[in-house]
């Protein structure tokens, strides 16, 4: 089966194939109802879109840059004071 994209349902702003809720909900191993009670809340992280009656679908880019910002964020802290003051130093030593 073919992946549904922007360009069949006349969307523009999608970059990616469509994700509809249920995939969503798999991918982030919680309940689709869940995933439905976000997007129509307005606390959907990224932008979603009705396809059908009830059918709500996101853009596969959108979810994926969505999953690298998180994942980063979750990954970065900031250096201890100890450690940015020995960097300095070691990068001052090798300027002079």
């Amino acid at each position: 089966m073919d992946r549904l994209t922007g360009k069949d349902l006349g969307l523009t702003a999608v970059r990616g194939y469509l994700l509809v809720t249920k995939e969503i909900a798999e991918f982030l191993r919680t309940s689709e109802r869940w995933v439905q009670s976000h997007m129509n809340d307005g606390t959907f992280p990224f932008r979603w879109y009705l396809i059908g009656e009830r059918l709500h679908a996101a853009d596969s880019a959108d979810f994926d840059d969505w999953l690298h910002r998180i994942m980063i964020e979750a990954g970065t802290a900031p250096l201890p004071l100890k450690a940015v003051k020995k960097i300095k130093k070691e990068e001052e030593a090798k300027a002079s």
